[in-house]
């Protein structure tokens, strides 16, 4: 049962904030203030409980909330970049050991990636190297800044895929030509 009303509470480290209300709990997770392994309490929880458990604060009720251009819509942070949803292969490296995994979803600014690995943590930086598709396409490489990991109630392993999302912060031109073309042709 959804409970998206007001009376919301924040735990970090040994502090309790709050309360907020849904928006203003929409908002900071929208800017990275609360991330899905912070914990919050409401009234009708029986204990505190990470964000991620929580179908309040799922992607499928954003996606809702969205759509049906709420009250609470003014709480999500607009895109600057067009974005599409893609399938693209990707090698990857945070300094300390490689993984693979694909592109769901590319803007010129960013990307949500799965990567298979559950060892990159929010606030790495990794080198991604875009495979190309087809004939058509061009290999290149980005350099990018994890700026949200989605969490999983299952127990991982070092192979594990999750989604992150990384913020470009240097790019190759024919990079940001390539993704040009891509967000162009949707």
């Amino acid at each position: 049962m959804l409970h998206p009303e007001n009376g919301w509470f924040v735990l970090l480290g040994d502090q309790k904030y709050g309360p907020y209300d849904y928006k203003t709990m929409i908002h900071m997770m929208q800017s990275n203030q609360l991330m899905d392994y912070n914990y919050v309490w409401a009234a009708h929880l029986e204990s505190w409980t990470p964000i991620h458990q929580l179908e309040e604060f799922s992607k499928d009720r954003f996606q809702v909330l969205l759509q049906e251009k709420s009250e609470f819509v003014g709480s999500f942070i607009k895109r600057d970049k067009p974005r599409m949803d893609v399938d693209i292969p990707l090698l990857g490296h945070n300094s300390i050991r490689f993984f693979d995994g694909k592109v769901t979803s590319i803007s010129e600014s960013g990307a949500l990636c799965l990567l298979n690995t559950p060892l990159v943590q929010v606030g790495d930086i990794i080198k991604i190297h875009i495979k190309a598709k087809d004939q058509s396409d061009v290999a290149f490489n980005i350099e990018a800044e994890v700026i949200r990991k989605n969490f999983s109630k299952q127990r991982l392993n070092s192979k594990s895929g999750l989604y992150y999302a990384v913020r470009f912060n240097d790019i190759q031109s024919v990079g940001i030509n390539q993704i040009q073309k891509w967000v162009t042709a949707a």
